[in-house]
């Protein structure tokens, strides 16, 4: 009797002495917002570190900053450093921009460390009004060719951002480009293009977006409404460019921004042979369909290229490692980029034949061909 006494008396928040006790509120969970929720998941996995990849990277989609004030000896050694500790070979930077600035980035980069970088021109887009604008940057371009520079880097601000004088949109199909296109051609240099964005990028910030914590994080990557491009249209002119362009070929980012519905990327690639694709910062995507994904990208092994769009850190690599080599279930893959959603992912165990074209053969191949073999 003295024990079930003592149960009852605990249960409504009595002591021992019989003097009341404040009682948890059964309602202090409801104040927790779901930002803050981070479960700690029950299943019992299997956690594979893989320190370095099975054979040596070549990273298509990195952002290194240009020029000599941001690239200087302590910066680029500690580049370096995460590189190597990481397995990685090779960097593609595409900050390389246009004029000085990419020669000074070509010179503190590309010759200082041959074959541990390769760095993209850009274009600039003031004065595309302009009659003249298309030829000064033909010229510019191939003058930045000639320097060193392995292919353009096109952002996705063509399309969601530049505009003409009159207030619209300069379209990415906009024939004043098609010179600049012609020119990567001649020259033999890839054009990596950003078009678009995931899809829920596009549509309300309702309590249906998969993605509405990172939009309330990020406001500017909102492109939801009558006053911006429809996704679908923007996919429309960059594909239509790559069919008018069949001499150049194409490296569409973060898989054509269209990771969420891999059929309709593998019908461009089928009908586009100068379209490749890269999956910098869209393990998040292919990981939560890992079947699919595993079937895509054994698929199209020959079209698809290794990018991480974010800065040489050794973990960040190791995420991509996981995914792409071992057979882990339901891990987080935040550490490879940032969160991009409340969805965990699921490794893809690539066989080695695979890996090598997607870590580093593919790549090799488009920037380099023949002096391929020169890198250490």
């Amino acid at each position: 009797m003295r024990r079930l006494a003592l149960a009852c008396a605990l249960l409504i928040g009595l002591d021992v002495t019989g003097s009341t006790a404040p009682a948890q509120s059964p309602t202090d969970i409801r104040e927790l917002k779901l930002r803050e929720w981070e479960p700690h998941s029950m299943l019992v996995t299997q956690a594979t570190e893989v320190a370095l990849p099975a054979v040596p990277v070549l990273d298509v989609h990195n952002h290194l900053g240009g020029g000599a004030v941001m690239l200087t000896h302590e910066r680029v050694a500690h580049l370096l450093a995460e590189m190597d500790g990481a397995g990685v070979r090779t960097v593609v930077n595409l900050d390389g921009g246009w004029d000085r600035r990419l020669r000074e980035t070509l010179a503190a980069l590309d010759e200082a460390h041959p074959g541990r970088f390769l760095t993209f021109a850009l274009l600039d887009f003031e004065g595309i009004d302009d009659p003249g604008w298309s030829d000064r940057e033909v010229r510019r371009l191939e003058e930045g060719f000639r320097a060193g520079a392995k292919g353009l880097k096109i952002h996705k601000t063509l399309g969601l951002d530049f505009r003409y004088k009159d207030g619209r949109f300069v379209p990415v199909g906009d024939p004043k480009l098609d010179p600049i296109w012609a020119t990567c051609g001649k020259f033999k240099k890839p054009v990596l293009i950003h078009t678009a964005d995931p899809g829920a990028f596009f549509t309300p910030l309702d309590r249906h977006n998969e993605r509405w914590p990172e939009l309330i994080e990020h406001p500017l990557w909102r492109f939801h409404g009558d006053h911006f491009p429809a996704r679908a249209e923007l996919h429309a002119q960059r594909n239509r460019v790559i069919g008018r362009h069949p001499e150049t070929t194409f490296i569409c980012a973060h898989l054509a921004n269209d990771g969420e519905d891999l059929a309709e990327v593998g019908r461009w690639l089928d009908t586009y042979p100068n379209m490749v694709v890269e999956f910098g910062a869209r393990i998040s995507e292919l990981g939560r369909q890992p079947y699919s994904a595993r079937r895509f990208l054994i698929r199209y092994q020959d079209r698809v290229l290794f990018g991480s769009d974010t800065s040489p850190d050794r973990a960040a690599y190791r995420m991509y490692y996981r995914f792409l080599e071992t057979d882990d279930e339901y891990f987080d893959p935040a550490a490879g980029h940032h969160r991009q959603g409340f969805w965990m992912i699921y490794g893809v165990f690539l066989p080695r034949g695979v890996l090598e074209k997607v870590y580093h053969r593919n790549a090799e191949q488009l920037l380099l061909g023949p002096e391929a073999r020169r890198l250490p």
